[in-house]
């Protein structure tokens, strides 16, 4: 009976660290997600500044909010392990803010 109740006991004790771990990296997710679309509308309008006083392509300004975006979670110590997750929310940023981007006149290449 009591080899039952410590084995009983056991299995409860890792069930509840592993809901718990789960909670955690669902909380840590959620918290990814929050904090990613702001941080790639940022990084997308900071790119489109920097085209004004210097020629950036689309593909150059892309990668620079991509890239600023990526050093920013890693700063706040987010590890996100799919770029592709980074530059989806870079892509849907900026065609949210078309309209606010164009009245930033890009430098033209010479």
């Amino acid at each position: 009976m009591d080899a039952l109740v410590t084995l009983f006991i056991t299995i409860v004790t890792a069930v509840i660290v592993y809901v718990g771990n789960e909670i955690k990296k669902n909380e840590r997710a959620r918290t990814l997600f929050n904090v990613l679309e702001p941080l790639a509308k940022d990084a997308v309008v900071a790119a489109q500044k920097l085209g004004v006083t210097e020629y950036l392509s689309g593909a150059m300004k892309k990668n620079h909010a991509v890239q600023v975006v990526a050093q920013a979670l890693s700063d706040a110590g987010f590890t996100v392990k799919d770029e592709q997750v980074i530059v989806n929310a870079v892509e849907q940023a900026y065609a949210k803010q078309r309209d606010l981007l164009k009245q930033y006149p890009q430098k033209e290449e010479k």
